[in-house]
């Protein structure tokens, strides 16, 4: 008797109506995820167009183009699952983004910064919500006993763990130059 655990749920003594109602559970933060997702992306391309080093410029526009990539990932996740991907949370990703680079531009300012650090400032912060909530998806499917979800969650909190790594070092190299001389990156 062959079977395919790599294909199947393997969680015990689960009822359909508990078993659905956890998939649920998952797709409403696979949906969470989304919009943290969106507004990372969002916050990246808007930084990498205010930036004048174009050796930042470029790591960030690969940044972006690796999130747009996740967000795919996301919507990929929630179908693997079973459930169809929330069509409203770009939009809200989308707000998030904007919201939040306001409230850069007030720390930055009440900080002493000056110029686009404080962009690089926000991007890092998103970066971190960006990264956990691939980590809990991942952790979901672990739980759920569903590889299809914890397998690729696990490779995108990888590489999304190595991107928060460069714009941490963007960020603390350039902020001297902010804080100090109040120039831009």
């Amino acid at each position: 008797m062959a079977t395919d655990l790599a294909a199947a749920p393997i969680l015990l003594e689960l009822d359909d109506a508990t078993w659905s109602k956890q998939i649920d559970r998952a797709a409403a933060w696979l949906g969470d995820a989304l919009t943290v997702q969106e507004k990372f992306r969002k916050l990246a391309e808007d930084t990498a167009a205010s930036l004048k080093e174009p050796h930042i410029k470029k790591y960030i526009q690969d940044i972006a183009r690796h999130a747009a990539a996740h967000e795919e990932l996301v919507r990929g996740l929630a179908r693997a699952i079973g459930r169809e991907p929330s069509g409203g949370r770009s939009l809200a990703g989308s707000v998030l983004a904007k919201g939040a680079e306001l409230v850069a531009d007030v720390v930055g300012l009440a900080g002493g910064a000056r110029g686009n650090w404080k962009d690089l400032r926000q991007l890092l912060l998103a970066s971190q919500d960006a990264m956990g909530a691939f980590a809990i998806a991942e952790q979901l499917g672990y739980a759920l006993g569903l590889p299809k979800l914890s397998d690729p969650a696990f490779r995108a909190a990888a590489e999304k763990t190595r991107d928060h790594l460069v714009i941490q070092e963007f960020v603390l190299e350039m902020a001297p130059a902010s804080i100090l001389l109040h120039q831009d990156a």
